[in-house]
């Protein structure tokens, strides 16, 4: 498996890093860790080019110490590691990465280092997510790295197309430990609005069918996990239900089909 870590040095994207380091996997993996750093958008007039000059080399520097802390969570791991520093914006420039190096997956932290960046250069993590041409795990602090955390809790959105087939295919390249439970989610609605009349199903119809489509999930999943759940969530937005219940159930990990 071809792995893109990005990273800011950032604890966001350590966290990253940490989660990545402690899934199990039977082969071993090609792990790529990219730092970005930004060039300041300051106005290049000849008294701030020795200045510029000196921000840029503190910039990749900086980049630089944030690939090696990366690294250094990976020692004695069975993984093949390389590093690459660029210039850029850094959601494009993840992207572009991603595709050069015909990544399988592209992880990311949530956040940059602050609120600031988010409302400046957008949210990086969401242009990834968006635009990679391969599946992306974005990483957010759940207390994994706390001591009493001691169980991994994935949710699996589940609604029977390729996309979460795929998912579902992806899940089984790790090796999942025994303290792991991962509940398998499919949301329905039995309301649905037509030129704004309300036209009401059968509820145990559409219940029945989509635990039907829950339960073949379930069936492909039971070899990799010792604790599958079977979960239905009513709702008249699957996305809202799904992170609803995430929220509820303290899940660490969202697993969904694009």
């Amino acid at each position: 498996m071809r792995v893109l870590l990005a990273t800011d040095g950032s604890t966001h994207a350590e966290e990253a890093a940490w989660l990545l380091a402690h899934l199990p996997h039977p082969e071993k993996m090609d792990l790529a860790i990219l730092s970005v750093y930004q060039p300041s958008d300051m106005h290049r007039s000849l008294e701030t080019v020795e200045w510029i000059k000196r921000d840029l080399q503190a910039r990749r520097v900086g980049a630089q110490g944030a690939c090696d802390r990366i690294k250094s969570m990976f020692e004695g791991a069975n993984v093949e590691l390389s590093s690459v520093i660029a210039e850029g914006h850094a959601g494009k420039t993840i992207v572009e990465t991603a595709e050069e190096a015909k990544a399988d997956l592209v992880i990311v932290g949530a956040k940059g280092h602050t609120v600031l960046d988010r409302l400046t250069l957008g949210s990086v993590s969401d242009f990834v997510a968006t635009n990679a041409h391969c599946s992306v795990l974005v990483v957010r602090p759940t207390g994994l790295r706390e001591p009493g955390h001691r169980e991994l809790k994935l949710c699996l959105a589940y609604d029977d197309s390729e996309p979460s087939r795929l998912a579902v295919g992806q899940l089984g390249t790790f090796e999942w430990r025994k303290n792991t439970t991962i509940d398998v989610v499919s949301a329905f609605s039995t309301a649905y609005t037509y030129m704004g009349e309300p036209i009401i199903f059968d509820p145990a119809t559409v219940e029945d069918a989509t635990r039907e489509v829950n339960e073949r999930a379930i069936e492909q999943l039971q070899s990799n996990f010792e604790t599958v759940n079977s979960q239905l969530v009513e709702s008249s937005h699957a996305g809202d239900g799904i992170v609803q219940f995430a929220g509820e159930h303290s899940t660490d990990i969202i697993v969904l089909g694009d």
